[in-house]
């Protein structure tokens, strides 16, 4: 039986790799990967998330899988409005509503004029009254139950499917910041790229990701995993034993990288702020910061402590989610 509500209130966390959804008064209610999957000879969706994602380099030629977001940005808008409109009509058919919804939207850093509207006009195309945008670290800072409003800095380094978010915050805003295409796409490219020159061994994303996740480790003993594909060479069917060392060896480039940009967001923070960072730490969250021994890395290379949220995977949906549980209060830290 479909519950009644007078509106919707939707928070979106509309990223790279995944789109989490939070109702207010009702916590996470959709959890799924960025994908969408069309037939292209009607233009008719097949499946979105879980199940588009499995079709990815699988599908036939008459199926179209296609990832909307790319680096945190809008770069298909049909295709996302498809998505979201998805989404919304599987939420009014368990929830009656007598509104339009309205839904707040975390957005990377340094997004354009355009690109932010490119997001407002998302939702508002597929039915929502009003939209509000926050920036991301902001929402991850909420999430991981940080106080924003207050003159305390501190440091927020979340890493993502397609961005990885450096800011520093104090008294609600974003000091200094910004957005960096280093996070777990750049990973998985790095890997793939790497499997392919020492191995001249062709395989998939998706199965690149499973092998990151499962043997992903910077430091500690090396765990195995085999991947399937096809020798570069000869295009036979080739099995190879890729080890937590080869991951690293892959991405050592993308971490050194990683580090340069934390440090020149340090640089460039302003030296009262500093203090605090040097006092609390640095706050790590998002799905790369779950990399086994990332945080020692980090400590290491920024000689400061390294705190991982309790909940990394969710920290910026559920910050949106404490954003609709009290509006009044945050409304001020919304763009829009």
């Amino acid at each position: 039986m479909a519950k009644i509500s007078l509106q919707l209130q939707l928070g979106i966390d509309l990223g790279t790799s995944n789109t989490l959804v939070y109702l207010k008064n009702r916590g996470i209610i959709f959890e799924e990967p960025s994908v969408i999957a069309f037939d292209k000879r009607n233009q008719t969706i097949i499946a979105i998330g879980e199940m588009a994602k499995k079709m990815m380099g699988r599908a036939p030629q008459n199926i179209s899988v296609v990832k909307p977001i790319n680096f945190g940005v809008v770069t298909d808008f049909e295709a996302t409005q498809a998505y979201l409109s998805k989404i919304l009509e599987t939420l009014k058919k368990e929830y009656i509503s007598f509104l339009k919804p309205i839904a707040v939207i975390g957005i990377p850093l340094n997004l354009t004029e355009v690109q932010m509207r490119g997001v407002i006009e998302a939702g508002l195309s597929v039915g929502c009254k009003k939209v509000y945008l926050i920036e991301q670290p902001l929402a991850a800072a909420l999430g991981g139950n940080l106080e924003v409003n207050t003159s305390n800095g501190l440091m927020i380094v979340d890493i993502g499917g397609g961005t990885t978010e450096i800011a520093v915050i104090s008294l609600g805003g974003i000091v200094i910041g910004k957005s960096i295409k280093i996070a777990g796409d750049r990973f998985n490219q790095s890997f793939l790229n790497y499997v392919r020159l020492r191995y001249n061994l062709i395989v998939g994303e998706s199965q690149i990701e499973e092998a990151k996740i499962s043997i992903g480790s910077i430091v500690g003993k090396n765990n195995f995993y085999t991947l399937k594909g096809r020798d570069a060479i000869t295009t036979l069917p080739k099995e190879v034993v890729v080890s937590s060392q080869d991951l690293r060896e892959a991405i050592a480039t993308n971490l050194e990288d990683l580090v340069d940009e934390i440090k020149e967001i340090l640089n460039s923070t302003p030296a009262d702020l500093i203090g605090d960072i040097v006092n609390n730490g640095i706050y790590l969250t998002g799905g790369g910061s779950l990399i086994k021994g990332l945080e020692e890395y980090l400590a290491k290379e920024l000689n400061v402590r390294i705190n991982l949220l309790e909940n990394p995977l969710h920290s910026v949906v559920l910050g949106l989610g404490k954003i609709l549980e009290n509006f009044t209060y945050y409304k001020n830290l919304c763009l829009n």
